[in-house]
């Protein structure tokens, strides 16, 4: 009778399998499509003198893959069946399904198929101009949704499995375990922030002495500058509280370059050096970024992550060269990014604690807390907002608790500390700006650093429509950017062109008037605008060709030799055959994770702006309320980078802080509701 019932079910299941090969063919192919514009000499190599419908039928399919890598997309096809069988023929299967498992993958497709269109061509037309572009748009948004749905219905069941509760934990110490086991708890269990800080140190340690003094950027140079009180692209633009006592100013934070400064000082004090002084920076910063991922990780074990969750992230930040890059680049981002992982990492404990009454939350932590909001705030400005959106979270879940349940005593103690901490926070933030800044006379930024957007969509109009401007119109934007030079000036991907002509005399009127034609012009042409603020930051959710790594030796050697610095400044590397092969070693390196077909996602920020999207998609699916205060901190300054001046295509480090926090971000989903006496140190 099992051997009739088999031989019934046989034809279901190989048209099953059929149709699941067709449907990864198909996926495959569909990807495969290009956007670019198809020639009229390779229609016409395909049908003499076609017209109508004919000629678009032709664009269509010249479109489609080459002989020459048919071979790819078959092999990407049949690797494709068994996922999509799965997935859209088996609806029997345990997978994941809802709402969110179609939405993110359409957002994704669209970022794909629009992200394409502005990485090649800076405009919308690989989509929109014309019936073959929006067929073959249709078309490759169709094979982007249909891999992405399968992906994402993956990765939901496998964060499902992954969060369930274990149920009884294996008995630690057993005998049985293996050589490697042992070592790994010793590591990780034993030494949780200690072993895994040895590990960075020493992996890292040959960027630290082949990319010494360190990686400089432009805005290092005046930062220094600014703090020895010589001539800077900071200070020039501005008009000076009062130039004869100090030329500081808020456009970067005045703590960064206080310390960045002083250290320049030290060197200049102790060994006649600046650069020894760079480097003796570039070490304190090496260690505070060791400690804050190693503290990350240790607060994981506390919490109650597994071991192979835990070294999973460990292992990604050991390996992947953008940290070890970072973690010797003289920018703020990176001082700002350890403190937002402290930050995020102590919510995590404050969290733990006011829900569970044993647990505890030391003054040793509260201070830790206090650290991290305070390290954020001063290295980057305007993130007492990021600040905010963190502690909320926090103080939601507790009056939630409280108002449902009996008053608990550590409900009571997470609600104080919780507000406790903005109120001091935003308390020194509000007496530094207010009080401390203005009686030292450090003027403040210009307001030209909210107005990104507009000002690239004015830009843009201009260039495109710039005869069609009346005198008054002109007029209007002349009191506030240069109506001469802006269009010529606009630059797709980066703002700081057309900021830079920003008349920092104009008034509250002219910018109101400003905005009243600014407002015209977008009823006027609104894809114009829309095109403008996509181009400006399309390679947060897409992974661009002409992403670049901008941070190199070469790079950093020649803001060195910076005709503003060298007047004053005789930084430099040092000259070594050993640092030398080092630095070559770093270099090929990271080199080989950009260009490698999967390892070039780790050096882009889509990967991780997608990863808070699907993060946060996961958590509203399973209503998983303890990822919040991670989520929301890091959505604020997403937020806040998007009204910022630059592409992450020109600039991976506004996206740094989201790489720095989203591996232990995935850890601690993963951890799901277990609590610390579930995992064992063996597990």
């Amino acid at each position: 009778m099992d051997r009739q019932a088999m031989r019934a079910r046989e034809p279901h299941r190989s048209a099953r399998t059929l149709c699941a090969v067709v449907l990864g063919l198909l996926c495959a192919l569909l990807v495969s499509v290009d956007l670019a514009p198809v020639s009229t000499k390779a229609v016409e190599a395909l049908w003499p003198d076609p017209t109508g419908a004919v000629y678009i039928a032709l664009e269509v399919l010249c479109s489609f893959p080459a002989r020459e890598n048919s071979l790819l997309v078959i092999a990407l096809g049949f690797a494709l069946a068994r996922p999509m069988e799965q997935v859209f023929l088996r609806r029997d299967t345990d997978l994941a399904r809802g709402a969110s498992t179609w939405i993110v993958p359409a957002l994704f497709a669209l970022a794909m198929v629009f992200g394409r269109s502005f990485d090649v061509a800076g405009t919308a037309e690989l989509v929109c101009g014309g019936i073959s572009q929006g067929i073959k748009a249709t078309l490759n948004f169709s094979g982007w949704l249909l891999l992405a749905h399968t992906g994402i219905v993956y990765l939901f069941s496998f964060l499902d499995r992954t969060c369930a509760p274990s149920g009884v934990a294996p008995a630690s110490g057993t005998r049985t375990a293996s050589r490697a086991s042992r070592a790994l708890a010793f590591i990780f269990d034993r030494y949780p922030f200690a072993g895994p800080a040895a590990l960075l140190a020493l992996a890292w340690l040959p960027c630290l002495i082949g990319y010494a003094p360190g990686l400089f950027m432009w805005d290092t140079g005046t930062q220094i500058l600014q703090w020895f009180g010589h001539p800077n692209n900071a200070s020039s633009y501005l008009n000076l509280i009062d130039p004869d006592v100090t030329i500081l100013t808020q456009h970067h934070p005045p703590a960064t370059t206080a310390l960045i400064g002083s250290f320049v000082q030290l060197g200049l004090a102790l060994w006649n050096s600046e650069t020894a002084g760079v480097f003796l920076y570039i070490c304190l910063q090496f260690v505070l970024v060791i400690c804050s991922f190693a503290h990350a990780h240790a607060v994981l074990a506390r919490v109650g992550c597994a071991r192979q969750e835990r070294i999973a992230a460990f292992a990604f930040v050991l390996i992947v060269p953008v940290f070890s890059n970072y973690a010797v680049l003289l920018t703020k981002d990176v001082l700002f990014a350890a403190a937002l992982l402290l930050f995020v990492s102590q919510l995590i404990l404050l969290v733990h604690a006011q829900r569970d009454e044993g647990a505890r939350f030391a003054v040793r932590d509260i201070a830790l807390l206090v650290a991290g909001a305070l390290g954020m705030t001063l290295a980057r400005n305007g993130m007492l907002v990021a600040v905010a959106a963190g502690v909320a979270p926090v103080a939601i879940t507790c009056l939630r608790t409280q108002k449902r349940h009996r008053p608990l005593a550590g409900t009571r103690r997470g609600l104080r500390i919780a507000l406790g901490v903005f109120i001091a926070v935003a308390a020194v933030n509000v007496a530094l700006t207010g009080v401390v800044y203005p009686a030292l006379k450090i003027t403040p930024g210009s307001r030209r650093e909210t107005l990104s957007i507009p000002f690239q969509q004015t830009a843009r109009y201009v260039s495109k429509h710039g005869d069609e401007l009346s005198q008054q119109e002109r007029d209007a934007i002349g009191a506030v950017l240069d109506i001469d030079t802006i269009g010529e000036a606009y630059d797709p991907n980066k703002s700081d062109a057309v900021k830079n002509t920003y008349n920092e005399d104009a008034t509250a009127n002219d910018l109101a008037a400003y905005l009243r034609v600014w407002a015209d012009e977008l009823t006027r042409d609104p894809v114009c605008y829309l095109e403008a603020t996509a181009a400006n930051y399309y390679g947060y959710f897409y992974a661009g060709h002409s992403t670049r790594w901008s941070y190199t030796s070469e790079f950093s050697r020649e803001v060195m030799d910076w005709d503003m610095l060298t007047p004053y400044f005789s930084f430099s590397t040092p000259e070594s055959t050993f640092i030398t092969k080092l630095d070559t070693l770093c270099s090929l390196w990271r080199t080989a994770f950009q260009k490698l077909p999967l390892t070039t996602l780790t050096m882009q920020a889509a990967l991780y702006c997608w990863s808070l999207v699907v993060l946060t998609a996961y958590a509203l699916r399973t209503r998983h309320g303890n990822l919040a205060v991670v989520l929301s901190p890091l959505w604020a300054i997403l937020l806040i980078t998007l009204i910022g001046p630059c592409n992450a295509v020109t600039y991976f480090r506004y996206a740094y802080p989201l790489a720095v926090v989203m591996p232990y971000a995935f850890a601690y989903l993963a951890r799901g509701n277990r609590h610390p006496e579930e995992v064992s140190s063996d597990e």
